[in-house]
């Protein structure tokens, strides 16, 4: 008898008395896609659907979402919805205990990390690659968390920084008080700034390549003595003005 090979990963034959053991392991199918439609976006990376009678959880496959503390938090889950607003339909194909959600326009996964308002993370293997490509765009086009326009995100407030940094050694001394005092209160805006870098972590950082984290950090390193010597002239300056 010879069986198919779709149903035998394996065949041990073993002789003995005039008699054979066959061992056969059967390869398991892919589940099915599911439809369902859409009941609510819980948060940044968590939708629940309906699947028939039953209301189900999905986490995102390979997403990162800021959490509720976090930067971008809002416009993450606000963009989520618009991809998958109340009712439409989606199809859920899991990915051990995540899922990818995809509807007409394409992977959803995909669509959040694509903007910025996600990063990949490798919680589950099926939709990784198609995630990382998005995620790649999102970074060459500076979206979301890899914006330095952003105050929140890493690139924002290392040019918070250095912007700060710029325009307090650019203050001329001679100015009127009320301007120095301006000035010396940009500066130590500046210097709480440098002083949160000081403790790494969260997806703002988890957002930027650890080679592109050194070129930041160098230059807030260059930015730092420049404010702290302006923030002390300047209010040594307003303290001798009547």
């Amino acid at each position: 008898m010879v069986l198919p090979d779709v149903l035998m990963a394996a065949a041990v034959l073993v002789g003995a008395a005039g008699s054979a053991c066959v061992v056969v392991l059967v390869d398991q199918p892919e589940p099915e896609p599911v439809v369902s439609r859409v009941v609510r976006v819980v948060d940044a990376g968590t939708v629940e659907v309906r699947e028939g009678d039953r209301v189900v959880s999905v986490r995102l496959a390979n997403v990162a979402a800021p959490a509720a503390d976090e930067c971008l938090y809002a416009e993450s889950r606000r963009v989520l919805g618009e991809l998958l607003p109340e009712g439409a339909a989606v199809t859920v194909k899991w990915d051990g205990a995540v899922a990818a959600l995809s509807t007409q326009d394409g992977l959803v996964n995909a669509a959040l990390v694509g903007e910025g308002l996600a990063v990949p993370t490798a919680e589950g293997t099926r939709f990784l690659d198609a995630v990382k490509r998005a995620n790649n765009s999102a970074v060459e086009q500076q979206k979301g968390l890899h914006s330095p326009d952003v105050p929140c995100t890493l690139p924002g407030r290392v040019k918070a920084i250095t912007d700060a940094a710029a325009v307090v050694e650019a203050q001329s001394l001679r100015a009127g008080k009320t301007e120095l005092t301006v000035a010396a209160d940009t500066a130590k805006s500046a210097i709480g700034l440098v002083e949160q870098l000081a403790k790494p972590g969260g997806l703002t950082w988890d957002a930027v390549a650890p080679v592109e984290q050194t070129v930041l950090l160098a230059k807030v390193t260059k930015a730092v003595p420049t404010l702290y010597r302006k923030e002390a002239e300047l209010r040594n300056v307003v303290k001798g003005l009547r």
